[in-house]
């Protein structure tokens, strides 16, 4: 545990003196920070759990926890980082990828070179995967793409898009195929969304595929397998944006606690009254209950062992738990004083966008049920998910 302690510590001042100085002012004008990137992947973020064969640290899943949720709690869009350019599609290479596709990508996804993003949602399609409507044509030794993807993270920085589409929509998730498409192909082309409600410091929009032709190199895994690519990807994804809402209602907790100890340091006061403490008191079990939950399923996780409940018991408690921690500690402010609410407003919104992301509280919900009464069962993929041991292997 004090090794975990020990890398919180570093990315926690990593982020205090290079991420929250300007984080305010980016949320308030919709803007990225565009030497934010460059400064993680210097500090060996971007590669923080992949192989050091690969160029990466070798971390394992535990630690990449304590790396999303300290960078959640500086902001939930550098998380967001880590989670779809590592978590999405770094460690699906590693996972998927043929020697030849992780040879090549891996060592430059750590480096920061090029960058990575995760390209499923459709305008029409978010939870029903099956129902994909962007189309992969055989076309001679390749295939040719076309369709569009919605709500697509870091789509003004991505250079590399793991990209879903069908090759047969009649097949439903049995059609669905992977492929790693990079910006520049012709045809292919994105969109920045502007005036989002929360993750307004990152880049959030669209990708049109307008006939993309690719080489069969580009497929990622076989043909058919998109699906179950996907939702082992998603895995990753559910435990990294779980363990950053652990930090936004942490940022949430302490923010709240130095405004009431700054004016009521002697606790005979505002601080005093059982409506403030009674909801202190929640934020500080939900922080506890959603950091607990997310370390085991990092311990599964770093043994190979199936973790899909676990890992979705905790996202779903993590971010409902953050959301209802920031708007406790929203309201507290407010009631004791004007404004500005800097930075209970941007927690908040941020942490209703956790709730959204990464499956919905009502799919969870859903899924948790299924698993408890036993008619949902979770399918060992042909390629395993990396263990610990072989995120440190060199």
């Amino acid at each position: 545990m004090e090794e975990y302690q020990e890398l919180a510590a570093r990315v926690r001042a990593f982020g205090e003196r290079v991420l929250a100085p300007t984080i305010a002012a980016e949320f308030r004008e919709g803007r990225s920070n565009a030497q934010a990137i460059p400064a993680m992947a210097a500090e060996g973020f971007l590669g923080w759990s992949l192989p050091p064969r690969y160029g990466g640290l070798g971390y394992d899943y535990r630690a990449l926890a304590v790396l999303c949720e300290e960078l959640g709690r500086i902001d939930t869009a550098h998380q967001i980082t880590v989670t779809v350019h590592l978590a999405l599609v770094g460690l699906a290479i590693l996972q998927w990828g043929t020697e030849e596709q992780r040879s090549y990508w891996l060592p430059r996804l750590a480096r920061g070179e090029r960058i990575a993003t995760f390209a499923l949602t459709e305008p029409g399609v978010g939870s029903d995967v099956g129902s994909l409507i962007a189309s992969a044509r055989r076309c001679g030794d390749g295939y040719v793409l076309n369709g569009e993807k919605a709500w697509i993270s870091l789509v003004d920085e991505a250079d590399l898009f793991l990209v879903f589409a069908t090759v047969d929509r009649s097949r439903r998730h049995h059609g669905i195929t992977a492929f790693l498409v990079e910006r520049g192909t012709p045809g292919l082309s994105t969109t920045c969304y502007r005036g989002k409600l929360g993750i307004r410091a990152g880049s959030t929009g669209s990708v049109v595929l307008q006939d993309v032709r690719v080489g069969k190199d580009a497929l990622f895994g076989h043909e058919g397998e998109g699906f179950a690519v996907a939702m082992s990807a998603l895995g990753n994804g559910l435990y990294t944006v779980g363990a950053g809402a652990v930090g936004v209602a942490q940022a949430a907790l302490d923010a709240i606690v130095t405004f009431l100890r700054e004016i009521d340091p002697h606790g005979t006061g505002p601080a005093r009254s059982q409506w403030v403490q009674q909801r202190v008191a929640n934020m500080v079990c939900a922080v506890e209950r959603s950091r607990l939950l997310i370390h085991r399923a990092g311990a599964l996780k770093n043994k190979g062992v199936p973790n899909a409940r676990e890992t979705g018991l905790a996202k779903w408690q993590a971010t409902e738990a953050a959301y209802q921690a920031c708007r406790d500690a929203l309201e507290i402010r407010e009631t004791l004083g004007p404004p500005p609410y800097e930075p209970f407003e941007r927690l908040l919104w941020n942490a209703k966008g956790s709730v959204i992301f990464g499956g919905t509280s009502q799919i969870h919900t859903g899924m948790q049920a299924g698993h408890a009464l036993g008619y949902r069962q979770e399918r060992i993929p042909r390629c395993p998910a990396p263990t610990a041991a072989d995120l440190a292997s060199r």
